[in-house]
């Protein structure tokens, strides 16, 4: 049986030569490409910007506003904007920030939050677009708040931490008190059986039986109520008997 046709279809479709034919780029060379687009995509920015300053350096007001809106982009330097309206980068900020755009105020108490360093006013916009989709994270938060409502929450957290704590301690104590019996009827300890059995393959650890009722057996109990999987072991019925009444055996 010939096979030649079937290995000449396979050069034609393995062809490095055909038009359709695809080659995964290195890795060098694709993150090349990502540094080249984005240094012509910052170069045709900073050129629009200027286009846009020196269409306004004859009117201060209009510059006033130009400036203060494009100090909100983050991918602006400022450093172009200082150069192209002959500034420093300090006069440059004083200016922006003579005429906010946009103010943003403690989430708490309301007070007018003033924003530290450029950096810090284009965070306090990313944090308020994020709230607005409900990432509600701490840090975001933060960003929004004053420093003294930043304490207040930071003492309230605490206060439910220990809250928490000496319920858990209460809740605990409680539970250990229970007889054993009973609490080996709870859907707690079913889990961690479960979770053991599990982990030890459904064999005695000792014989290695699978075919016997097994049993959770504790190896330690100085974390009783909160064993961790190392604290217990999975013995058959019978070994579980001989460990306790060796005499019986």
């Amino acid at each position: 049986m010939s096979t030649d046709g079937d290995s000449n279809a396979w050069i034609q479709g393995d062809d490095p030569f055909r038009e359709d034919f695809f080659l995964l780029p290195h890795e060098e060379e694709t993150w090349a490409r990502v540094e080249q687009i984005a240094e012509d995509n910052r170069d045709a920015l900073r050129h629009h910007v200027e286009l846009v300053i020196w269409e306004t350096n004859e009117n201060p007001d209009l510059l006033k506003i130009v400036v203060s809106l494009l100090w909100y982009f983050e991918d602006v330097d400022s450093r172009w904007m200082a150069e192209t309206c002959f500034m420093s980068v300090g006069d440059l900020r004083d200016l922006a920030e003579s005429q906010p755009i946009m103010i943003f105020h403690c989430l708490d108490c309301g007070v007018q939050l003033q924003a530290r360093t450029r950096r810090h006013l284009i965070q306090m916009h990313h944090s308020l677009r994020a709230l607005r989709k409900g990432d509600i994270g701490d840090e975001c938060l933060a960003d929004l708040l004053c420093k003294k409502c930043v304490r207040q929450r930071e003492d309230h957290a605490e206060d439910q931490r220990r809250l928490d704590s000496l319920r858990q301690q209460a809740l605990l104590a409680e539970y250990r008190s229970r007889p054993y019996a009973e609490r080996r009827a709870t859907r707690e300890w079913m889990i961690l059986k479960q979770q053991v059995h599990r982990r030890d393959g459904y064999r005695c650890r000792l014989c290695g039986n699978s075919d016997e009722q097994l049993h959770a057996h504790h190896c330690t109990y100085s974390n009783y109520a909160e064993e961790r999987l190392e604290d217990l072991i999975t013995l058959c019925s019978t070994c579980h008997e001989r460990f306790h009444f060796p005499e019986a055996s």
